[in-house]
């Protein structure tokens, strides 16, 4: 199984600023105001993935997850498998016990 940061939580949007709740970021900015284009960095089946989870998750810091766990299989970059086991490691970490997503809080 693949492992991801421990810093994945379902409450981790609420160290943000009200206007940075919108999604599960590890630095908890603001990426949409600067993240135009990012998107376009990763292969179309991982944008899909991301665009399909319940989950609001950041595609930068997904990423670094992602090369972090293939530099640990002695990859040069991640494949999409490995973008895939990330994004689920992720999905897991940040759905309640009942395995229903955690709703936003306000």
């Amino acid at each position: 199984m693949t492992k991801v940061r421990n810093d994945w939580s379902p409450t981790m949007e609420q160290r943000a600023d009200l206007d940075g709740r919108q999604g599960k970021c590890l630095i908890a900015s603001e990426g949409h105001r600067w993240m135009r284009g990012y998107f376009d960095r990763l292969p179309s089946p991982v944008r899909r993935r991301l665009a399909d989870s319940p989950h609001n998750i950041c595609p930068a810091c997904m990423s670094e997850e992602a090369a972090r766990v293939a530099a640990g299989q002695r990859l040069k970059r991640p494949t999409i498998s490995v973008y895939f086991a990330v994004i689920d490691a992720i999905e897991r970490k940040l759905t309640r016990d009942d395995g229903k997503p955690n709703e936003r809080r306000a």
